[in-house]
């Protein structure tokens, strides 16, 4: 009928004929007899063709098909329907509807639900339930059907894919989990850039630890030996004794290296306003609060939060302090959502807080969950011989930012850094390097008499100990005499002692030879 040419018949006689109409009717009326036979099985051809490729491509989905007619409680279904509710095949033909107590309890309203709609002649698109295998694992299925024919309940049939979409599923909430944590990393690193953006205008004293001396040495034993564990530290000792510096090497050997160290200056603040440097603040929390901000709590997330200058925090706020120290949790100022973190403090003060918790100005309480593992910063006093390689490293970080080119540090100068008794300890001793700098001429670095001119702070001499006062007595004699601790005009002579006793006072006060 389409014209096409799918075969040849030919007509063969013995004997010449002449042809006629009775003929040739003959011949047309067995050709279209045989064209119909054979399209016919061209037909049954492609259709098993086309039915074998579906049938492939319906296993190889692994898609479970079924037909089922309520009247005639028929039902046909594939090796792929058995095969997801792990039932043999027979169980379906013998019960057509028993898979609906393969889901489970929570999803049967919505299956009732769906059939419902199914019966009553609507489109089912892939509702999802959860099933239970007879080994009691559990799985998720794509439940889709249609009705085949009319709403009759007589003649209705059904026809219905089913496939497991349990693996999808899982990895489809793997990438919504995965986009979740990438927000979150985003949040967390635009908080950390924006902290870190402030941090990079701050002006840091230096970058490393510099020192050998005894005193030096037992502080960096203790830091190794807090780094590694989540103990809080409380870092005591006089101002500008580099308390930040041990603060980051302390986190930068634990294993919280790879997050933020985060510093709050408590002294810095207003009492009304370290409240929300803390915790954050919602949007109108108070005047001038035009949108929410994270606190320092939130910014030091899995990190570490330096509290300097602790003994300065207001007694108002040390009580919410606490209860984020021991709950790890907080609300923002203004706010009702509990905020939960994973922090880290290390907390450090010049001030001698017993003294402050007896004149009420500090929670005893707090104290002690600061004073897990207390490490006293000796003073540069107490440290005399670093003086000479902390003179040398400042002398060459102001080489650079001066433009000078001083590579000389004479013993007269070194012994009168070693003379002076620091109350500024390390950042005085800075200072004072940068103005000799400035002030020096030439390749030599010359202090001038301006600082032997200045006098002793009286309540810093009252406050050296015995010890300390004696350590620097004992130094002063060893570097006029050149170290030589006896024979004549030796230091033992000199002080009016035996060579021995001062050699184990000097043992004893951590003092050796540069």
């Amino acid at each position: 009928e389409q014209g096409n040419l799918i075969a040849i018949l030919a007509f063969f006689m013995r004997e010449p004929h002449r042809e006629d109409n009775r003929t040739i009717n003959i011949v047309v009326s067995v050709s279209r007899q045989l064209g119909m036979f054979l399209n016919r099985k061209q037909s049954e051809t492609r259709l098993r063709q086309l039915n074998e490729h579906l049938s492939l491509a319906i296993a190889t989905a692994r898609l479970g098909v079924w037909e089922f007619a309520p009247r005639k409680n028929v039902v046909r279904i594939n090796e792929q329907i058995a095969e997801i509710f792990g039932k043999e095949k027979s169980f379906f033909v013998n019960n057509p509807l028993g898979w609906r107590d393969s889901v489970i309890p929570e999803d049967q309203p919505l299956l009732l639900e769906t059939l419902k709609a199914l019966y009553d002649g609507e489109i089912i698109q892939a509702t999802e339930f959860r099933i239970k295998r007879p080994d009691g694992g559990l799985r998720t299925i794509a439940f889709s059907a249609s009705p085949l024919s009319g709403h009759d309940a007589a003649d209705l049939r059904l026809l219905g894919v089913i496939s497991d979409v349990t693996e999808w599923q899982q990895r489809e909430n793997k990438i919504r989990e995965a986009l979740r944590e990438v927000d979150r990393l985003r949040e967390r690193l635009e908080r950390e850039n924006t902290y870190l953006q402030e941090e990079i205008k701050v002006d840091h004293n230096f970058s490393e630890i510099i020192g050998s001396s005894p005193p030096i040495r037992k502080v960096l034993g203790e830091v190794e030996l807090v780094a590694e564990t989540n103990s809080g530290v409380l870092l005591l000792g006089e101002t500008g004794t580099g308390k930040e510096l041990f603060a980051r090497a302390i986190h930068n050997l634990s294993k919280r290296s790879d997050h933020t160290l985060v510093k709050v200056n408590c002294a810095a603040f207003p009492e009304g306003l370290i409240e929300s440097e803390l915790f954050g603040h919602e949007k109108g929390a108070f005047t001038g609060a035009s949108g929410r901000k994270p606190g320092k709590f939130e910014l030091a997330h899995q990190g570490t939060l330096f509290l300097d200058e602790i003994g300065d925090l207001p007694v108002g706020l040390q009580a919410k302090l606490l209860r984020v120290l021991q709950a790890g949790e907080f609300e923002r100022l203004g706010g009702t959502k509990t905020i939960k973190v994973d922090v880290r403090i290390i907390a450090a003060t010049n001030r001698h807080l017993p003294t402050r918790i007896k004149a009420g100005l500090f929670r005893e309480d707090l104290y002690f969950r600061l004073n897990v593992f207390p490490i006293n910063i000796p003073p540069l006093r107490e440290r005399l011989e670093d003086i000479g390689p902390l003179a040398k490293y400042f002398i060459t970080i102001f080489n650079r930012d001066l433009g000078k080119n001083i590579s000389n540090l004479s013993a007269q100068v070194l012994k009168d850094l070693k003379s002076y008794h620091w109350p500024g300890n390390v950042r005085e001793l800075e200072n004072v390097i940068e103005r000799a700098m400035i002030l020096s001429k030439g390749d030599t670095l010359k202090l001038g008499e301006w600082l032997m001119r200045e006098s002793p702070d009286p309540d810093t001499q009252v406050s050296q100990t015995l010890a300390a006062v004696e350590k620097m007595h004992i130094l002063t004699v060893l570097e006029q005499c050149g170290w030589r601790v006896s024979g004549k005009m030796g230091a033992a002579e000199i002080l009016g002692l035996k060579p021995t006793t001062l050699e184990s006072r000097m043992k004893r006060l951590g003092i050796s030879r540069p």
